[in-house]
């Protein structure tokens, strides 16, 4: 059995190397002739012909051409966000929230992962001074931590040379891209002055919601509106819980300037109860440039103008943007301050700010000088 099928296999080499010789070489094929059979020849290929110059007639056509072009790349313009770029604003930003630039806790953290921030402004800063009323027009799921190091001046009347710090906790939630709800004010307060002498004690707690009424990603402009209730829940002990709540509706835009940007807020504190606490206008401006891919200037100026006074307290002076002494001679009074810092981003979600504020008008009331730092986490 084993001799037959070797001799069956010699056989088979035999006959199959006969075919090959016996083979006559295959005549060259134009491409023309290929197009014109229907069908590729799969047979031995022909020795490469000598160079000759083609003829018109021998030439591709154009639709033979395009069949074996390799397909273009498809065009990318627009389908990304061009963040961290000055010289290419954003023209469309039609990215997944969580795939353009967002922060990689996006998806280890479920309960803020349902709510992610707008991120085709993703080069904008925060306001850093008058964290409570300096408010960001953008749609932000975020976390910030706000420490306030506040110094009081030895003039001023009852309390004294003294110091405020403030430890707080703000929180933003986008519920989509134009609307979304804010936590402005709460946290724990220490106070300690000649006057008084030291105190502790909470906050009041303030709550809102955000509008994002235009929202033009291709020149990087937002105009937000919305209103913020602070409660009466704090301590009296450091001048909070007073009245009977305040209601301030506010309006807040954001412009690209070059590498720059700009923020600009005001609003209108109404308390609920006049007697308790005075009425009054704020602004803040807010400019941020770029210094490098992760650090930031910032400048900022903040002022508040008192329209009616209250009646709670015998005094000219008022407690600024995070106290409310309801004083009986205020109406008239105007209180501008400005701020010098940076920002520092880590990855595009963890960032830390600091600023240093003080006043710049004639009067300074509660505000001798101030130390604000912020540590933001965004979603």
């Amino acid at each position: 059995m084993r001799f037959a099928l070797a001799l069956l296999l010699l056989l088979t080499f035999q006959a199959y190397g006969a075919a090959v010789s016996a083979e006559e070489p295959a005549a060259p094929q134009t491409i023309q002739d290929v197009f014109a059979q229907g069908v590729i020849d799969l047979d031995t290929a022909p020795a490469p012909p000598t160079a000759e110059t083609a003829t018109p007639s021998e030439l591709p056509l154009a639709s033979e051409t395009e069949m074996i072009t390799a397909p273009a790349a498809a065009s990318t313009e627009g389908a990304t966000c061009n963040y961290g770029n000055c010289n290419c604003q954003t023209s469309v930003c039609g990215c997944d929230p969580c795939a353009c630039k967002a922060c990689t806790l996006c998806d280890r953290i479920p309960l803020l992962n349902r709510f992610p921030s707008d991120r085709c402004f993703d080069d904008f800063i925060m306001p850093v001074s008058n964290p409570v009323w300096s408010i960001d027009p953008r749609s932000l799921t975020y976390v910030r931590g706000v420490f306030i190091n506040q110094m009081i001046d030895s003039q001023t009347p009852v309390l004294g040379a003294g110091d405020l710090q403030v430890y707080a906790l703000q929180l933003g939630i986008a519920l989509n891209e134009r609307l979304s709800f804010i936590a402005v004010k709460d946290g724990y307060n220490t106070l300690q002055t000649r006057g008084v002498g030291n105190r502790t004690g909470w906050a009041d707690i303030g709550l809102g919601l955000k509008y994002v009424m235009i929202r033009d990603v291709e020149n990087q402009f937002l105009l937000s509106g919305g209103l913020i209730y602070e409660a009466t829940n704090g301590s009296s002990r450091v001048f909070q819980g007073n009245g009977d709540g305040v209601w301030t509706p506010y309006l807040s835009l954001g412009k690209q300037i070059g590498c720059g940007h700009l923020i600009a807020s005001t609003g209108y504190h109404v308390p609920g109860d006049t007697a308790e606490e005075s009425q009054s206008i704020y602004y803040s401006i807010h400019y941020d440039h770029p210094l490098s891919d992760k650090l930031s200037a910032i400048a900022e100026l903040n002022g508040i103008v008192y329209t009616k006074s209250g009646q709670a307290l015998p005094l000219n002076i008022e407690g600024g943007d995070w106290i409310n002494l309801g004083s009986s001679s205020v109406a008239g009074n105007n209180v501008v301050t400005t701020a010098f810092g940076a920002n520092y981003r880590f990855n595009d979600c963890l960032s830390f700010a600091g600023v240093w504020e003080f006043p710049i008008s004639n009067r300074k009331d509660l505000l001798d000088s101030r130390t604000t730092v912020t540590l933001t986490l965004m979603f």
